[in-house]
């Protein structure tokens, strides 16, 4: 049997936590989706365009992420258009899991055949957070040990303090 999974966040920017989890689901799952969300609440450094690219780049390693995909709905109508019932979801803290279980309930009332798969993040990488990326970067800290290098240079960039 086939088994894809959505890997859904907001990725601004994809780090080495997310690429953890991404790199760990690999192992289990035939089929990878990441699903970007266009969550402008969140305000992001990056658009969505570039969220996809820096995300495509990240990953062209792991042969079984098919596709990088934007979304702009509901996540469990996008798990039903791309025909499948397993979502992805990375826990670093005791409060992400109580956040997650919360969304896995929801999203379960709006698609009941919808399962969500936890991942502890690996301790090397569990403190990292996007947010607290773009926080080191605003002040100039160094980011390199948080980001792959093209996703680091393409922030600077943005940030408009590459040299």
């Amino acid at each position: 049997m086939n088994k894809t999974a959505i890997y859904p966040g907001t990725f601004d920017p994809i780090t080495y936590g997310h690429l953890d989890i991404i790199t760990r689901s690999t192992k289990i799952f035939d089929n990878i989706i990441i699903a970007i969300s266009n969550n402008l609440i969140k305000k992001p450094v990056f658009d969505l365009k570039e969220r996809i690219e820096l995300t495509r780049v990240a990953t062209l390693h792991l042969k079984n992420v098919k596709k990088i995909l934007g979304f702009n709905n509901l996540l469990a109508n996008l798990a039903k258009k791309e025909k499948t019932n397993i979502l992805i979801r990375g826990v670093r803290t005791i409060f992400d899991f109580d956040h997650e279980t919360k969304l896995a309930e929801i999203n379960k009332q709006i698609y009941p055949e919808l399962d969500s798969v936890f991942f502890l993040s690996s301790k090397e990488v569990s403190f990292i957070s996007s947010s607290f990326v773009k926080e080191i970067a605003k002040y100039k800290g160094d980011t390199k040990p948080y980001l792959p290098k093209e996703v680091h240079y393409a922030l600077l960039k943005k940030l408009k303090y590459a040299t």
